[in-house]
């Protein structure tokens, strides 16, 4: 049947789709004649998709899907992968462009398949009209169709991207608020391609333990990223080995030309306790500009600004001296040249931190769908998460950096059916992201690269951004986001939701985090983003479990050094929660608890992955083909998690 559907495609005037269906059709075939006949019998859809989301699972069969494909539809981009310097890049490259093929194909094919089946869709994704659109067959190629262009239209980009010499096709730059600063657009985070996180087994301390591959992924990296014109390097102490080999790959590229230091703008972070004195943490930031080489930093970090006992170690430290004086004096000194923080804390931190106007940037999370940590902060309607927080950074002339928009802004290299169908065919979840951070005054948002051809989407989209199509395409999926938000959340409910809501902060004896639990409610509704809620869940399902009742909050909270990167405990059915959503308006109550007890079933259940099905007890729940990943841009296990 799969088959017959795919011959009846090739006679389309769906020119992309009709090359995506030929190219996997290909590998059909081929598959057929050379798998055993169980291999025959898993069927299309989960064998040439993304579906199967391992690591390595037919990534050959969909690097030749990609190849097929190309060849037809953009050939310049396989005439250049195929001669490149660098093949496991170029092999990346491939698989990422397979991937997506595949995913379109698979979901296309599947809503269709359900649509004609008559099968009863799971409540709440979409509405009745919405429903038949996306199950129609004509609706459906033509929406793929217009999605496999946008993926050409990225191709073709890509390959004028990787030839290109002349400027034309780097990541622009802006003013980084008071430093002055021409930071890209695109930031290089530097906590994905080092050797080891130093925090079990023997640690890296030496050039000598560095082993040859992690150290030429991570030179190839540097590389490519200053080649698209990003020269914005962050680091931290906190990173393993980062800092290490980073230091090791820049006299590299010093020595070969490829780069001056003055050509780079290098950040890195160093963490604080209760137990820092003054001249420990300077003496520390003096050996982390030794150990990266560069004779100075342009920007450091406070990292980790989560609590008010943070805050207060850095202005009010007693005999240990305050921290922030450490940092003073080396600016003076010509070391350091520009003081920020980054936090995961709670909004009223960042807020406190922010109007103190000791600090020329800040490192925070703020992405479409929340603001991760501080979602569900703030007790005014207008104002939830770091929206006021970015509006006050803005007004006090501050470089905004955005944390992790890719993986803490919901997963988007691994996003849901939902989110992409929302999007495409105008924008992948990637790109509208990026639109968005910028449209709404982000100066610069990190890409945490394992690999050279992680920049490639940040890159490009940073590049399109200032173009007339690019904003239209931002104005139209927004529109689409807003009506959505309208229908499947309800308009009182999008405006009102975290009000009286408490986080960790307020949760005075459980350290509950209930604005963050309707948020990730708000976030599956919307997005169908269950892996990312679940993984989310997964750290306040942890923190739960180590609470002690015998202990103050305050010493619950830092007896975990994890919690306050990563605060507040998950919900608890057998907990009356009357005190803590006393502040919440009486209409929004009902829907508070129902989302909680949601959030709790979808996402604490063990073993349950979305592209399978959850087990409740002896109950087995198949989960929504909208909530399933659609593909996994990430072909490889990125060193540190070896």
């Amino acid at each position: 049947m799969v088959m017959d559907r795919a011959k009846s495609l090739l006679l389309s005037e769906s020119a992309f789709y009709a090359a995506a269906v030929s190219s996997v059709v290909d590998q059909e075939k081929h598959y057929s004649s050379s798998s055993s006949t169980d291999n025959r019998r898993a069927g299309f859809a989960r064998r040439y998709s993304s579906f199967d989301l391992s690591t390595t699972t037919h990534n050959e069969n969909v690097i030749n899907v990609a190849k097929s494909f190309l060849s037809t539809s953009c050939p310049e981009l396989l005439t250049i992968l195929e001669s490149h310097s660098d093949q496991k890049s170029a092999q990346d490259r491939l698989i990422k462009i397979g991937r997506n093929i595949n995913a379109t194909l698979r979901y296309s094919h599947e809503a269709t398949e359900r649509f004609e089946s008559g099968e009863e869709l799971f409540p709440g994704i979409w509405t009745a009209d919405e429903a038949e659109e996306v199950g129609n067959e004509v609706d459906r190629k033509m929406k793929s169709d217009g999605s496999l262009q946008l993926l050409v239209q990225e191709c073709s980009n890509l390959a004028k991207m990787l030839m290109s010499s002349d400027g034309t096709m780097k990541c622009p730059t802006v003013r980084y608020g008071r430093t002055e600063i021409q930071m890209p657009l695109v930031s290089l985070g530097c906590m994905r391609f080092q050797q080891t996180w130093n925090r079990g087994g023997k640690p890296v301390k030496s050039a000598d333990q560095i082993e040859k591959e992690c150290q030429e992924n991570l030179v190839n990296i540097l590389k490519h990223s200053l080649h698209c014109g990003v020269n914005h390097i962050e680091t931290a102490q906190g990173y393993g080995c980062s800092e290490l080999q980073i230091g090791m790959a820049l006299k590299q590229l010093f020595d070969e030309g490829v780069c001056k230091r003055e050509d780079l703008i290098i950040q890195t972070k160093g963490g604080i306790s209760s137990s820092t004195k003054k001249s420990d943490y300077k003496s520390s930031i003096l050996q982390q500009i030794e150990r990266l080489g560069v004779g100075y930093l342009d920007l450091f970090s406070v990292h980790g600004l989560n609590t008010e006992d943070h805050y207060n170690w850095l202005f009010d430290h007693g005999e240990k001296g305050n921290l922030i004086d450490a940092l003073k004096e080396l600016r003076a000194e010509g070391k350091i040249r520009h003081i920020g923080f980054s936090t995961h804390a709670p909004a009223h931190i960042i807020k406190k931190a922010i109007e103190s106007d000791v600090f020329d940037y800040l490192n925070l999370h703020y992405h479409f769908m929340g603001s991760y940590t501080a979602s569900g902060d703030g007790t005014e309607a207008q104002w939830e998460g770091n929206t006021e927080n970015i509006r006050l950074a803005k007004k006090h002339d501050m470089g905004i950096f955005i944390i992790s928009p890719y993986d803490k802004g919901g997963r988007l290299y691994a996003p849901s059916n939902l989110a992409r169908e929302i999007m495409l065919p105008d924008l992948e979840p990637m790109e509208y992201g990026s639109l968005w951070l910028w449209d709404k005054g982000a100066h610069t948002i990190v890409c945490g690269a394992a690999r050279p051809s992680d920049l490639d989407q940040p890159v490009l989209a940073a590049i399109r951004s200032s173009t007339d199509k690019a904003k239209e395409d931002l104005a139209v999926v927004s529109r689409r986001i807003k009506e959505r938000e309208e229908q499947i959340l309800g308009k009182d409910w999008a405006e009102s939701w975290h009000v009286g809501l408490p986080n960790y902060s307020q949760s005075e004896q459980r350290g509950f985090q209930i604005g963050n639990i309707v948020w990730l409610y708000n976030t599956i509704l919307m997005y169908g983003m269950l892996d990312f809620a679940k993984d989310r869940y997964g750290t306040l399902t942890g923190n739960a479990k180590r609470w002690d009742s015998n202990k103050t909050w305050k010493e619950n909270v830092f007896a975990n050094p994890g919690f306050n990167w990563m605060p507040g405990c998950a919900y608890d059915e057998s907990y009356d929660y009357a005190s803590e959503l006393k502040d919440v308006p009486e209409q929004n109550l009902p829907r508070v608890l129902e989302a909680m007890d949601f959030v709790h079933k979808w996402c604490a259940a063990k073993e349950s992955t979305s592209n399978d099905e959850k087990k409740e007890g002896d109950e087995a729940v198949t989960i929504p083909l909208e909530y399933q990943t659609a593909y996994d841009m990430r072909p490889w296990t990125a060193f540190p998690e070896r």
